[in-house]
C-alpha cells in the first residue's frame, strides 16, 4: 500500500510539472506560449521516431521570427533549447514543443517552422497580454493559415495539435 501511496505521489507530481512545463517566468513576466507539435505521416506514424520510415530529426528544425519586413532565425545558446524547439520524448508522445514569435509590434506574430532547408510551414499565433499583471498567453494559433488551435486541440496537453507531413 505505502509503494501505492509513493507512485501516486509521484504521479501527481509528474502531472503537475507537465502543466506547468510550457510555462516561463522571465524577469518577473509569465510567458504562456508553447505549442506542442505531434507530426505523423499520412498512415498515421509518428515522424519522430526513428523506426519511421522518413523521420524528422528534431535537431535539425528552425525557427524563423518574422518582424516587420525582417526575418531572424531564432538563437540562443544559453537557452537549454537554443532554437526555442524542445524535443519531447514522452514514450508514445513523441513531439516537439516550440516557442512562437512573441513580439509585441504585430497583432498576430509570424514563426516559420523549417523542418529542413527549403521546407517551411507557417505558426501565426494571438496573444493576450497584461502588462499589470505581467503575463503573456497565446490563445490562437493557426498553421498554415488553417487555425488548429483551440479547435483542434490534443486532449492533456495545454497548447497543442497535430499536423500529417
Amino acid at each position: 500500500m505505502k509503494n501505492f501511496q509513493k507512485l501516486l505521489l509521484l504521479t501527481a507530481f509528474a502531472t503537475a510539472l507537465l502543466f506547468t512545463a510550457c510555462k516561463k517566468e522571465i524577469g518577473g513576466e509569465l510567458l504562456d506560449i508553447g505549442i506542442d507539435i505531434f507530426v505523423e505521416n499520412s498512415a498515421g506514424e509518428n515522424l519522430f521516431l526513428n523506426t519511421t520510415p522518413n523521420p524528422i530529426d528534431p535537431n535539425s528544425i528552425k525557427l524563423i521570427y518574422k518582424i516587420g519586413e525582417n526575418q531572424s532565425e531564432f538563437f540562443n545558446g544559453n537557452l537549454d533549447c537554443p532554437r526555442n524547439v524542445c524535443f519531447a520524448t514522452d514514450a508514445g508522445s513523441e513531439r516537439i514543443l516550440v516557442f512562437p514569435n512573441d513580439t509585441e509590434t504585430e497583432a498576430y506574430p509570424i514563426t516559420y517552422v523549417q523542418w529542413k532547408e527549403g521546407d517551411l510551414d507557417t505558426l501565426t499565433c494571438h496573444f493576450i497580454r497584461k502588462n499589470q499583471g505581467g503575463y503573456v498567453v497565446c490563445d490562437s494559433v493557426w498553421f498554415n493559415n488553417v487555425r488548429v488551435y483551440p479547435p483542434n486541440a490534443l486532449v492533456g496537453f495545454d497548447r497543442a495539435f497535430k499536423i500529417v507531413r
